[in-house]
């Protein structure tokens, strides 16, 4: 009769794993080894070889060998009793108490033990499966294995799903933290400009008023000088008349350089470079040429106006981008 090795072996199963079952189930039958092998079907080491189990070191073996030669024959081994519809062609049956034996050996075993004598076959011992028993366990099994299967998937796409969400919003994070960098780099250009323009003011308002203090100590030194002479008076009011119109003419700050900063698209990090108030723009496209590839055009941020053309012969100064200046490099 074939054993349950033989048997799954012939539905197709790998002998290692086989072997891998029955111990593992403890020659517990040829369902239980199957329901092992469908539960296991998927364990990365299932293929590995099976380990040889070795004794302890060899002194101990030595000393211990003849005192377990005694007891070892007179010992139950684990699988010598199986249950009733576990039997096979070789079972034994204990007539005196009924216990069920796996075969000849594990009969000798309990007699030696217990000093029960009488032993029957087993009148229920199972047959072989046959070929359409065998190609409907292999059936079951197939079908056990693909819903297994289709579990793990099923398992796997929805952790894609987790995954692809994690993904996802950690894009949308990073987006806005770069779109607040950007926001707050912007900030911070448009309070140094102000800044630039409230010192302008205040220098400005400088001027007028040591004007204003000069205009009121030449009035003072006016009255005190009534008694000169009306001639002397004359050049005098004609000289301050000279002096307030050199005063009025004398020119403002004059900025011979410029700080301009390119803002690109696709977040990238912005150009900050500084030109010389009289280059022309045509300089400044010639610049972020050697910084980016493809066909651009540069626009002003506010208001929002493309600069080609024309203002390509034009200065940064008469572009009023002077002395500082924020531009966007633009692919549409």
């Amino acid at each position: 009769m074939a054993s349950d090795a033989d048997q799954l072996v012939e539905m197709g199963f790998p002998r290692n794993r086989v072997l891998k079952a029955l111990r593992a189930t403890k020659n517990a039958g040829l369902q239980p080894a199957m329901d092992w092998l469908v539960e296991h079907s998927e364990d990365p080491d299932i293929d590995d070889p099976i380990p040889e189990h070795t004794g302890g070191a060899l002194g101990t073996a030595a000393s211990s060998s003849s005192a377990a030669a005694g007891s070892e024959d007179s010992e139950e081994k684990e699988g010598d009793v199986i249950q009733d519809g576990e039997q096979t062609a070789q079972s034994l049956i204990c007539q005196d108490c009924q216990m069920i034996l796996k075969n000849a050996d594990a009969a000798q075993r309990h007699a030696m033990r217990t000093e029960h004598v009488n032993f029957a076959e087993s009148t229920t011992a199972i047959k072989p499966l046959t070929e359409e028993e065998k190609q409907a366990k292999l059936a079951e099994l197939k079908q056990r294995l693909a819903e297994k299967r289709a579990l793990k998937a099923q398992v796997e796409k929805e952790e894609q799903k987790t995954s692809e969400k994690i993904r996802r919003k950690a894009g949308q994070d990073l987006t806005e933290v770069k779109a607040k960098l950007e926001e707050k780099e912007m900030k911070k250009l448009a309070d140094a400009k102000k800044r630039e323009k409230e010192e302008d003011r205040k220098a400005k308002a400088a001027i007028k008023a040591r004007i204003e203090a000069d205009k009121l100590e030449r009035a003072r030194k006016k009255q005190e000088a009534q008694g000169i002479r009306q001639a002397s008076e004359a050049a005098a009011v004609a000289q301050a008349n000279v002096e307030a119109a050199a005063a009025k003419a004398a020119p403002a700050k004059v900025y011979t350089e410029t700080r301009l900063q390119i803002r690109q698209p696709e977040g990238q990090q912005p150009i900050v470079h500084t030109f010389q108030a009289s280059d022309k723009l045509s300089a400044v496209y010639d610049f972020v040429r050697e910084h980016r590839q493809g066909s651009f055009k540069l626009m002003t941020t506010f208001p929002r106006k493309v600069l080609d053309g024309d203002n390509l012969e034009k200065s940064l100064n008469e572009l009023q981008l002077v002395p500082s200046g924020a531009l966007a490099v633009t692919t549409s």
